[in-house]
């Protein structure tokens, strides 16, 4: 392998496949991984820390794709397994993808072949990689000290190897939307494209959810949509892996809401000294393949990435983009990369979006390498103490599901923001018991979410149905993971999705930066109401059950309170039932409630047969287990309650 540095760089050619309304870019490279090679359509995604592929590691009927290609390990003369051991790698509210990690060679555009670690998907879960118009993904994070440490950084990879020299670090985007065909330069630019209105992104950590400092942040001065302001000093990410606007959850919403009020409205965004502004046009945008084909939409969704303005694609179309690095030599061939920041330049065949210049201006040439030691924010982990022996405080699910909880005494209550099926923000209650996880023993933790979403959005099924959430928290290592057995009680056909049943589910939280974002719900008004559920409830073994039914939320939420009598005491209980079962034409009532003894906690949940009046439920009960022990920790149990 030569190590004679290339001063042109490598260019790699890019095409544009069909626009999808799943938030991925359209953009991608044709490569070839494994000897021989096997040709993949790669993302080259400035989103992502990792570098992966889809792979035949998945089922025949699993990782179907758009572009339905995978990589086969197996006829690899070149490939090594370096951990076979399958994991999931959560993409957020995007979707989670079920790894192994491997070696082999990517052969890039002049024919050489670099060593990449790399993942290769063995699963997929989420309806968002069905629309991918790409196969891999190579990750081009701000910064190598932000890319996961199983995963190759292209980029320093061909650096170190002599094939970018280390005073070119550049990365430049040149994407014609027209031609639907591109370029990303490593180690070069264009310097016929560097002139004119131009805007310099300076990169800032974005440090409100720990681990994903490798996004390429800038501090966003003030975001406007039809003239009105709607945030100020918040981060803003340029990611060539996304196609539309994502991120702070309330911000994208009140940016629909006036786009469906009407008027196409501009966006615009200010920086320091610079302005890009978008116009209807541009973020209204046609569904050319996936199930909303042939519908014009405007591109912004909510990803609960709070104060974060996110986009890719939309704006990148339209721009010529640089990402420049700092090179630190830390020995010979060894070289680390800083950030620096993103130059976007007006494209003078398209629109002119970039509406009022930044300074300084791009200095055209080689950069100075350093030598001296170069410190990055990394954010801690680690659990704030106020939120230690409590389950109290934010957590995130492999599913990218978040969940604010409070306690007070030993009672829970809080919001959860759903990843998967219906999005929206729900209400939860439940217990805990007081004496605080230990390297020894967990935490029982017993949960009740109700499915109607407490905002005004459009109602489906799932608005009937309610879940039970029943575990503990363990203190693994020196981390607090919260694990759950789920049962989701479906009392009604959702097409498309799910038929009536109760579904089982595991579900591991870990503790997060993020929150729902939400308005309070103790000011909402709360009305006694007359309810099939509500009275006395007699198990066979003499459990007695004395509920209430409350209707909050303007008549959205049924909340439940009352109490559990049995052999070892009196108990409160609270929950959530359907008191909209009837008006929705339904024969069965979900109900799902929690509940604490001396030793345990435990959740009941199932349905009020409206016909017989009958309660059948199942009954999850968790005891203080160990860490090792956790596949014992939570018990399962059917019981029938009819009217005392």
């Amino acid at each position: 392998m030569s190590t004679k540095p290339l001063p042109n760089g490598l260019t790699f050619p890019m095409q544009r496949g069909p626009f999808q309304n799943n938030g991925a870019s359209p953009w991608y490279s044709t490569i070839s991984l494994g000897t021989p090679g096997q040709p993949l359509k790669w993302a080259i995604d400035s989103g992502t820390n990792i570098t992966w592929s889809t792979s035949t590691l998945c089922p025949p009927d699993q990782c179907q794709h758009f572009s339905d290609n995978r990589f086969n390990q197996e006829t690899s003369t070149t490939f090594k397994f370096t951990d076979c051991l399958q994991r999931p790698y959560s993409f957020g509210p995007w979707g989670t993808m079920q790894i192994e990690t491997g070696i082999d060679v990517l052969t890039v555009p002049n024919g050489t072949a670099i060593p990449m670690s790399f993942f290769l998907a063995a699963n997929y879960s989420g309806d968002q990689f069905r629309q991918l118009d790409w196969d891999a993904g190579i990750g081009l994070p701000s910064s190598s000290a932000y890319t996961e440490g199983r995963s190759s950084f292209l980029f320093q990879e061909l650096m170190n190897a002599g094939q970018i020299d280390p005073k070119q670090p550049y990365v430049a985007f040149d994407w014609n939307v027209d031609k639907h065909t591109g370029t990303c330069a490593m180690g070069s630019f264009d310097h016929s494209k560097v002139k004119g209105p131009s805007l310099f992104l300076p990169w800032t950590a974005y440090t409100k959810i720990p681990g994903v400092e490798y996004i390429w942040a800038t501090h966003l001065s003030s975001y406007s949509v039809g003239g009105e302001i709607l945030a100020t000093d918040i981060s803003f990410a340029l990611d060539s892996g996304s196609s539309q606007f994502k991120g702070d959850d309330t911000l994208m919403q009140q940016t629909l809401a006036r786009i469906v009020h009407g008027g196409n409205p501009d966006v615009v965004m200010k920086f320091a000294g610079g302005e890009i502004t978008l116009g209807s046009e541009l973020y209204n945008v046609l569904i050319e393949e996936g199930p909303q084909k042939g519908e014009t939409i405007p591109q912004f969704a909510p990803l609960g990435l709070s104060d974060l303005v996110l986009v890719g694609s939309l704006v990148m179309e339209h721009c010529y983009t640089v990402h420049e690095y700092q090179v630190v030599q830390c020995g010979p061939n060894i070289f680390s990369l800083a950030p620096v920041g993103i130059w976007l330049f007006n494209r003078p065949d398209g629109p002119q979006i970039i509406t009022q210049s930044s300074s300084p201006s791009f200095i055209a040439g080689p950069r100075n390498i350093v030598t001296k030691r170069t410190v990055l924010p990394i954010t801690s982990h680690a659990p704030c103490a106020s939120s230690l022996g409590s389950v109290a405080g934010n957590w995130v699910n492999d599913y990218g599901s978040l969940m604010s909880l409070t306690v007070e005494d030993n009672q829970v209550s809080g919001v959860y923001q759903s990843s998967t099926g219906s999005t929206g923000q729900y209400e939860v209650s439940g217990f805990q018991l007081e004496a605080a996880a230990t390297e020894a023993l967990g935490q029982p933790v017993a949960l009740a979410i109700d499915w109607h979403s407490i905002d005004k959005g459009p109602a489906d099924p799932s608005w009937n149905w309610s879940s039970s959430l029943c575990g503990q928290v363990s203190v693994v290592g020196k981390e607090e993971v919260l694990t759950l057995s789920h049962l989701l009680v479906a009392s009604s056909n959702f097409e498309g999705l799910a038929k009536q049943g109760t579904y089982v589910d595991k579900l591991v939280y870990r503790r997060s930066g993020r929150a729902p974002q939400l308005a309070s719900l103790t000011a909402s008004s709360v009305e006694s109401m007359d309810n099939p559920l509500e009275g006395r409830w007699i198990s066979a073994d003499g459990t007695c059950l004395q509920l209430k039914v409350e209707a909050a939320v303007e008549g959205r939420v049924g909340r439940v309170l009352g109490f559990m009598i049995n052999a070892e005491g009196h108990m409160p209980v609270s929950g959530f039932t359907d008191i909209n079962a009837r008006a929705s034409g339904l024969m069965l009532q979900s109900l799902a409630l929690s509940t604490a003894t001396p030793s345990s906690a435990l959740s009941l949940c199932g349905t009020l047969q409206l016909e017989d009046d009958v309660l059948a439920l199942a009954q999850l009960t968790s005891m203080p287990t160990a860490p090792t022990h956790t596949y014992v920790q939570t018990r399962l149990a059917a019981v029938i309650f009819k009217r005392g």
